[in-house]
């Protein structure tokens, strides 16, 4: 009994850190057969509701202020056409990342991110986005479906692909709280 409230009282910080979930998994089907999904974390001290953009447009790389790491995929009929990690480590490398995003109600109400890597040059990549409409032309995040894109920089050309009204969000569970309730049925046997 006696180590069983240890073991307990061990694992009760692990729990409590795992009630804010610092990763959020986001997804969206799109017309035309398309769809995206990707990963957001939030820095520790991330408000429960932010916008993240670039402060000093259009330079980058530049240190992001709430978001320590997003990721994105597009899927092509369930297969997927390119993935990227834009924003490592609590830096972004995307020029125009811009997300607007609520922890608490999941509520992703504006996003701009590509699906490519740090390093990628000039080749054409893929990217989804509030503030740009069908047509190409930026409007104010949130006035317009979350439209996906083919760009290719060198002719300035963008590709519209497809849309969706919504991104679905979900919290994935810390690591930690993972780990704490894969060791329970441990802590249970040993204490018996």
């Amino acid at each position: 009994m006696h180590r069983t409230t240890i073991a307990f009282a061990l694992l009760a910080p692990v729990f409590a850190s795992s009630a804010r979930a610092d990763f959020f998994q986001f997804s969206g089907t799109l017309t035309n057969g398309y769809s995206v999904q990707g990963i957001l974390e939030t820095k520790a001290s991330a408000p429960v509701s932010f916008v993240e953009s670039n402060p000093s447009f259009p330079n980058a790389p530049f240190a992001t202020q709430y978001l320590e790491y997003a990721s994105m995929s597009v899927l092509y009929l369930g297969s997927t056409v390119a993935s990227g990690a834009p924003v490592v480590g609590g830096i972004s490398y995307e020029a125009y990342l811009y997300t607007a995003f609520n922890t608490s109600t999941l509520n992703l109400s504006a996003l701009d991110l590509q699906a490519r890597n740090p390093g990628a040059g000039s080749d054409p990549y893929y990217f989804i986005s509030n503030g740009v409409a069908p047509d190409a032309t930026t409007v104010a995040y949130g006035s317009t479906t979350f439209n996906l894109f083919l760009f290719n920089p060198n002719g300035a050309t963008y590709t519209y692909l497809g849309s969706t009204d919504a991104l679905a969000v979900t919290a994935i569970p810390a690591p930690a709280g993972m780990l704490a309730f894969a060791l329970m049925p441990l802590v249970r046997r040993r204490s018996r």
